[in-house]
């Protein structure tokens, strides 16, 4: 069998994010640049994403099952191989409409095209081994090895579960869980520059006629949910800046900021281009944005972003690290969108169950702590501070309120987002005044942290 486009794609980019830690998109990117990939079907990348996420998502489970089928330690496999185990698994156990013949057949190949020809005969056995699902084998008990049984059934590495098992109920766990692990919602927040809240019908209506992409309203007026796969072609609604692909929770964020026409705003981690499109359109355009992204590859996407949805005007644009930068004047109102352990959105970035550790929450933490002071430091006496980040953990949540509660006193008041918030969603705001949504939420929401601060005063840095 010929080894189809799609899959080698598919492959070569798991290699790429699961041993060399690359971020998914930014691989999926360069690989649709490649000459092979022109040409590819909407249908065809939907293959690729789902077969890459989906074996991301169950990459712990799956490597159980194949560890428990060879008798050989995978770990001293090539990366080709485990990948090709891995993805044939995944095609097997999960996508019923994909033959099992051809998971097998085109991952044999896949070996063979990449130069391993010896490893052909353990790679068939293997997934031939699986597809018949002959062997079972007994998992953790669910009542004397809770831990170990949520960690291998919902396929997260162990250390989360360990934290989350005695903060949650197990019932509330496994929803959490198993939210992981579905696919996040097609949302998108339209533009409302170019299409107001009014004439968002008109815009659904397109999106059928046009791309045959059936919409439904959200509880947020911006928002509508997609249930088809965009169509990302620059000729397309979403090529033309109509709306952009952007979860309810993230859309909050802005809201709590409030921006409004004449603000000076800084977006201290502005990639990739959600948050501060967001911005830009509430406050019509014209407030005086800048806009601060360390990753070359995040800026680029934001930059590209604002572009699409026509955004260009009064925005300053720095490819810096927000800690190396100063401002010129004080600044009215300033985000932080902070670089977080994502432990809310593992479902939208599955290789952080891969890719984060422990250590992280100590690390990640004291980063943006610093990143909280440093914007203190630059902001008017009058001006907010918004900081967020797609976790819930107290870490990176509650445990800044305290932090800033203890070291600024009176300098600071925690501003309430209930003011901000349309009614529907005030049921997530705590007694603290944080917004907090859990994974697994009602709304099938990402989880998501965020606080809102104003300065009363001056007060000398550090403290």
């Amino acid at each position: 069998m010929k080894l189809s486009i799609p899959r080698e794609i598919a492959y070569d980019a798991y290699v790429a994010i699961v041993d060399n830690k690359r971020r998914p998109d930014e691989v999926l990117e360069e690989a649709y640049k490649d000459s092979k990939a022109k040409g590819l079907r909407r249908l065809d990348r939907n293959f690729i994403t789902e077969l890459i996420y989906g074996s991301l998502r169950w990459h712990l489970k799956i490597q159980w099952i194949l560890q428990n089928t060879s008798k050989r330690d995978l770990d001293s496999t090539t990366p080709e191989i485990r990948a090709a185990l891995i993805i044939g698994t995944y095609q097997i156990f999960y996508m019923d409409r994909v033959p099992d013949r051809a998971a097998v057949n085109e991952s044999v190949e896949y070996v063979r095209v990449k130069g391993q020809a010896n490893a052909t005969s353990f790679v068939n056995g293997i997934l031939r081994q699986i597809a018949r699902r002959a062997v079972y084998f007994p998992k953790p008990d669910k009542e004397t090895k809770p831990a170990e049984y949520l960690a291998l059934q919902f396929a997260h590495p162990k250390w989360m579960i360990d934290r989350w098992v005695s903060r949650f109920h197990f019932e509330k766990l496994e929803t959490i869980l198993a939210s992981h692990n579905h696919p996040p919602p097609f949302t998108a927040r339209i533009n409302l520059l170019k299409t107001p809240v009014t004439q968002i019908h008109e815009l659904q209506q397109q999106l059928l006629k046009q791309e045959h992409t059936h919409t439904e309203r959200r509880n947020l007026r911006s928002a509508i949910s997609l249930k088809e796969s965009p169509d990302f072609r620059p000729d397309s609604l979403f090529g033309q800046g109509y709306y952009t692909i952007q979860d309810e929770a993230s859309q909050l964020i802005a809201l709590l900021l409030d921006p409004k026409p004449g603000d000076h705003i800084l977006d201290t981690c502005a990639g990739p281009g959600g948050k501060l499109s967001h911005i830009y359109e509430l406050a019509e355009g014209k407030a005086q944005i800048t806009a601060l992204e360390r990753s070359k590859f995040q800026y680029q996407k934001a930059v590209d972003t604002m572009r699409r949805m026509g955004h260009e005007q009064n925005v300053t644009w720095h490819q810096l690290d927000f800690l190396k930068f100063q401002a010129d004047e004080p600044i009215d109102k300033i985000i932080i969108d902070a670089p977080c352990t994502g432990l809310g959105v593992l479902r939208r970035h599955p290789d952080g169950k891969l890719h984060k550790d422990a250590e992280s929450l100590i690390t990640l933490p004291k980063i943006q702590r610093s990143m909280i002071d440093h914007a203190l430091a630059m902001l008017r006496v009058g001006g907010e501070l918004v900081y967020s980040v797609c976790s819930f953990e107290p870490e990176e949540t509650i445990e800044h309120l305290e932090y800033l509660r203890n070291q600024y006193g009176d300098a600071l008041e925690i501003v309430t987002p209930v003011s901000m918030l349309p009614n529907y969603f005030k049921k997530y705001v705590t007694k603290e005044n944080l917004l907090l949504i859990y994974s697994g939420n009602q709304d099938d929401m990402d989880g998501f942290g965020a606080f809102k601060v104003r300065l009363k005063k001056e007060f000398k840095q550090g403290g």
